[in-house]
């Protein structure tokens, strides 16, 4: 079985292991939500890292490494959508802003967006192309960049 199944294969079983356990478990601690979503949005940075310097030609491009990237970026993504319960807006240092909690369509609309742009820059990766990739990968990043601009503090 290829690294990649197998990886994508036991993120699908954890994934289902956390809803289950979350859907029975009683809201989470809010500082404990707050540095959950912080650690998975920098791991998400760190997979966007490399992808980006291949698309900006600062680094050799690497169709595995890529497509890697960009799928754990998109379960990445899933998971951190998880992370905004109410109340969890304070309780630890956060840049999240109040608006998460007051626009809840708009937030929802964000990650819906979000979503369909970390779908489109995997399929592209499985093209294997640098080419493929590069439009896509810009798409995934305004999406996150709006996002940022009006739900999170500078």
């Amino acid at each position: 079985m290829k690294k990649s199944v197998r990886f994508v294969a036991g993120t699908a079983l954890a994934l289902v292991f956390v809803t289950v356990a979350t859907a029975q478990a009683p809201a989470p601690r809010p500082d404990r939500a707050i540095k959950y979503r912080q650690g998975v949005m920098g791991a998400q940075g760190w997979n966007m890292g490399p992808m980006a310097a291949m698309v900006k030609g600062e680094r050799p491009y690497d169709k595995d490494v890529f497509l890697r990237n960009a799928t754990r970026v998109e379960q990445l993504l899933a998971m951190s959508w998880e992370a905004f319960p109410p109340g969890t807006d304070t309780g630890a240092p956060t840049k999240a802003k109040p608006e998460i909690w007051k626009e809840p369509a708009k937030f929802k609309q964000y990650q819906d967006e979000t979503m369909a742009a970390a779908a489109k820059l995997v399929a592209a990766a499985r093209v294997g192309t640098l080419d493929a990739v590069k439009g896509p990968f810009g798409d995934l990043g305004k999406s996150c960049n709006i996002c940022h601009d009006d739900f999170q503090s500078k």
